[in-house]
C-alpha cells in the first residue's frame, strides 16, 4: 500500500471541510404566511320612492353618485365585515336616514323607500 503525502492528506481534510460547510445544517428559512387581506365587496342602492333622489353618501362622504327613483347606484371599494352607513342627500342638502348595514363579501343591497 502506498503511503499518502502530507499535501494530501492536507488536501482530503480541506475538502472534507469545505463540503461540511457549504452544505451546510441550518433550516431552510420560508417566510411567514401572509394573512389575507380583507374581501371586496359592493353596495348597490335602490331608490323605491319619488321622494328617495339625490346623491349617495357612504361613511358620511359622497360618493359622487346621483340615485332618481326607481334608480339603483353600485358603489365599489368597500371592504367585507365594515360596517357602511348610507344616506341620500337631495340637492337642496336634506339628509334621508341612515340604513346601516355590516357588509358581506360581494354585492350587497340596501334598499330606500319613504316609509
Amino acid at each position: 500500500m502506498k503511503k499518502l503525502s502530507n499535501k494530501m492528506i492536507v488536501g482530503l481534510m480541506l475538502i472534507v471541510v469545505l463540503g461540511l460547510l457549504s452544505a451546510g445544517c441550518g433550516a431552510v428559512v420560508t417566510p411567514p404566511p401572509t394573512p389575507p387581506g380583507p374581501s371586496p365587496a359592493t353596495l348597490t342602492v335602490y331608490s323605491q320612492d319619488w321622494w328617495c333622489y339625490g346623491y349617495v353618501w357612504v361613511n358620511g362622504a359622497s360618493t359622487g353618485q346621483w340615485i332618481d327613483f326607481n334608480g339603483a347606484v353600485t358603489v365599489t371599494g368597500l371592504s367585507a365585515g365594515t360596517t357602511a352607513f348610507v344616506q341620500i342627500v337631495d340637492n337642496a342638502g336634506f339628509f334621508s336616514h341612515q340604513e346601516i348595514i355590516v357588509l358581506n363579501p360581494g354585492n350587497n343591497i340596501v334598499t330606500f323607500t319613504y316609509w
